[in-house]
């Protein structure tokens, strides 16, 4: 992705960030969560100039393992980060209040951003869609050999991730259980095509080489994505786990004391 572009789209984020400090002050989260909700925002900012930007951007473009880095750190890294700084609302902030206000009330986009059971499965469906057809020899080559297709393959990535981790992040506490579920679920597509690309005896995309050296540094793109992306999809598991026993806990009624005779 052309880095002009990248860094332009992170500056227009943040600047909607701080237009709306200044226009909604009363709006801002409260304590605690405030805070934490614009690091996770400027953190998630910070992982998508990481991925696409310098040095990482242009050591993908010759290395395997490098390319595939990009996707896990914009799938399990910037997305999740992102989702939880609520960017989307922060950038209605720079709208027109007449506008911000016709948005808030659509009933569709309300729809659309409610985290249900249904946006959740399509969320796995739509990154499990994502990550079978860009590692599909025909279009992963054409996105090394062109920064056009290279830029719709980091946008699309970058989307599925927010699609699901949006579904997880915002679902009522009674659904934190299926977001586990859910979680493990979508990490078997990746896990799957990771342990392929590890065990593979043959390169699959001559765009790197046909060597042994390129057999290499596919092998070790397998496992920067099962190993590194499943690791952080068994964190955000165990944290969710965590938040819906709590949840449990703080719902389920106190048995009174017993009564002795």
């Amino acid at each position: 992705m052309p880095e002009l572009s990248v860094l332009t789209l992170v500056l227009l984020v943040a600047a909607a960030d701080l237009v709306g400090r200044v226009r909604y002050p009363g709006r801002l989260p409260a304590r605690p969560r405030g805070p934490a909700q614009t690091w996770s925002l400027y953190l998630g900012l910070l992982a998508v100039l990481v991925a696409l930007e310098r040095p990482l951007d242009q050591a993908a473009e010759t290395s395997q393992s490098w390319h595939m880095a990009q996707h896990v750190v914009l799938l399990t890294v910037a997305a999740p980060l992102l989702v939880l700084g609520a960017p989307l609302r922060r950038m209605t902030w720079m709208l027109p209040a007449s506008w911000e206000s016709r948005l808030r009330r659509n009933r569709v986009l309300r729809t659309v951003s409610s985290a249900t059971p249904a946006l959740l499965a399509t969320g796995i469906i739509v990154q499990s869609a994502v990550l079978a057809v860009w590692h599909l020899p025909g279009p992963y080559q054409a996105a090394i050999r062109s920064p056009s297709v290279h830029a719709l393959e980091h946008l699309t990535f970058l989307g599925a991730g927010l699609l699901l981790w949006w579904a997880i992040l915002h679902a009522s506490r009674a659904q934190l259980g299926l977001g586990v579920v859910a979680l493990f679920i979508a990490a078997l597509p990746g896990t799957a095509l990771g342990l392929l690309m590890t065990v593979a005896r043959t390169a699959w995309y001559p765009v790197y080489g046909t060597g042994p050296s390129a057999l290499g540094d596919q092998q070790l793109a397998g496992v920067v994505m099962w190993v590194v992306g499943n690791t952080i999809y068994l964190i955000a598991a165990v944290a969710l786990f965590a938040a819906w026993l709590s949840s449990l806990e703080r719902t389920t009624p106190a048995r009174p004391a017993s009564v002795r005779s």
